[in-house]
């Protein structure tokens, strides 16, 4: 929703005193499927949207290794490992540029035009967290990357860069 009503100001608070006041603030139902702690320090002099104040939640939830993902008004809060497995959106974006800096994990098919993907994915595993996996597939040429967007948006600069006609 477009309407800014969400104020955030969280000073060293627990997060699950944030998950609770997302819940009231933006009527949001959360759904903890993990034990959830860590504190959190966040806030914005400008009242945010809904939209705005759940990309806010992710980066706070990302730094403590957790992720949430939205159906309709609920907001399910799991273990950034535990995400891997969930039916998370596949996106298919050929320009770095294109891909929002976000916190949100999606499964990225990232295409290779010159270079093997299966000799990139050993230069690139290297950069990569714990949390994300990474297979290429040879037939297409192409990488399969599920991870945030952030780190999948770094990876497409590396292929980018990396990928050019000898």
């Amino acid at each position: 929703s477009t309407e800014k009503g969400i104020r955030l100001n969280f000073r060293g608070v627990p997060l699950e005193q944030v998950l609770d006041y997302f819940g009231e603030a933006a009527g949001f139902i959360i759904v903890p499927k993990v034990d959830i702690r860590g504190r959190v320090d966040v806030w914005s002099n400008d009242p945010l949207t809904k939209d705005e104040a759940v990309e806010v939640l992710n980066n706070v939830l990302s730094r403590n290794g957790f992720t949430a993902f939205r159906t309709g008004r609920t907001l399910n809060i799991i273990d950034k490992d535990a995400a891997k497995q969930r039916p998370l959106p596949v996106k298919k974006v050929e320009d770095p540029e294109k891909i929002p800096a976000s916190e949100d994990m999606v499964t990225q098919i990232l295409p290779v035009k010159f270079i093997s993907a299966e000799q990139l994915i050993r230069n690139l595993e290297m950069l990569l967290p714990t949390s994300s996996v990474l297979t290429a597939n040879a037939g297409a040429n192409a990488l399969i990357l599920t991870d945030t967007q952030v780190n999948i948006r770094r990876v497409a600069e590396i292929i980018k860069a990396l990928d050019t006609p000898v």
